[in-house]
C-alpha cells in the first residue's frame, strides 16, 4: 500500500512540474534615473540575430540600455518598451524585436502632447510617419521605404499644405507644367 501512494505521488508531481508557469514579470526590467524612468521587456530569444551593420540594436547590461550600430553586449531587448517623464506622462513608447525597434513608435512632450509617430521595421524607419507641433496638430506627414524618405511630404502651414516629392531620399525637382491651351495660343506674340 505504501509503495502504491508513493507511485501515485510521484506520477502526481510529474504532472505538476509539466505545467506552464507564469510570466510574473520575470521579463521585465524597470530602471529609474534622475530625468526619467522606463520599462521594458527582455524576453528570450527563439534563436540568435544575424547582426546587420548599418542597425542600431538596444540592449540591457548593469541597470543600463545602450545602443550599439551592428551589435550588442548584453541582454537584447525584446518585447514593449515605456519610457516615462519624472510627472509619470509618457515620453516614449514602442516595441522591440531582437533588439531592434519594430512597430510604431510615439513619442510625447512633458505635458502629454503627442510630438511623433513613426513605423519602424527590422531597425529602420519603414510606413508612414508624422510630425506634430506644440499644440498635438500635423506638422509634417510622409512616408519612410529603406529608412529614407520616399512618396509625398506634405508640410502644414497656418493656412496651407505644401507638398514636396522624394524618392529613395532625394527630393525630387518641381516639373513646371505648362497647360495645354497656353502651349496652342494662336494670339501669342512670336518673337524674331
Amino acid at each position: 500500500m505504501k509503495r502504491l501512494i508513493l507511485i501515485l505521488l510521484s506520477i502526481l508531481s510529474m504532472n505538476a512540474s509539466a505545467q506552464k508557469l507564469p510570466d510574473m514579470g520575470l521579463y521585465k526590467i524597470r530602471i529609474n534615473e534622475n530625468d526619467r524612468s522606463i520599462t521594458a521587456e527582455i524576453k528570450p530569444l527563439k534563436s540568435e540575430p544575424s547582426l546587420e551593420s548599418d542597425r542600431f540594436y538596444y540592449w540591457y547590461s548593469s541597470n543600463q540600455i545602450k545602443q550599439t550600430q551592428g551589435g550588442y553586449s548584453g541582454t537584447l531587448l525584446n518585447g514593449y518598451y515605456n519610457e516615462f517623464y519624472l510627472n509619470k506622462n509618457l515620453k516614449e513608447q514602442g516595441s522591440f524585436e531582437k533588439g531592434l525597434k519594430g512597430g510604431i513608435w510615439k513619442s510625447w512632450t512633458e505635458y502629454g502632447i503627442l510630438t511623433s509617430e513613426i513605423s519602424w521595421k527590422n531597425g529602420q524607419k519603414q510606413g508612414r510617419f508624422t510630425i506634430y507641433d506644440d499644440k498635438g496638430n500635423p506638422k509634417q506627414k510622409g512616408n519612410y521605404k529603406d529608412d529614407l524618405l520616399d512618396g509625398k511630404l506634405l508640410i502644414y502651414g497656418q493656412s496651407q499644405v505644401s507638398i514636396k516629392i522624394y524618392q529613395k531620399g532625394q527630393l525630387v525637382p518641381e516639373v513646371k507644367h505648362v497647360s495645354f491651351w497656353s502651349k496652342i495660343n494662336v494670339f501669342k506674340k512670336k518673337h524674331q
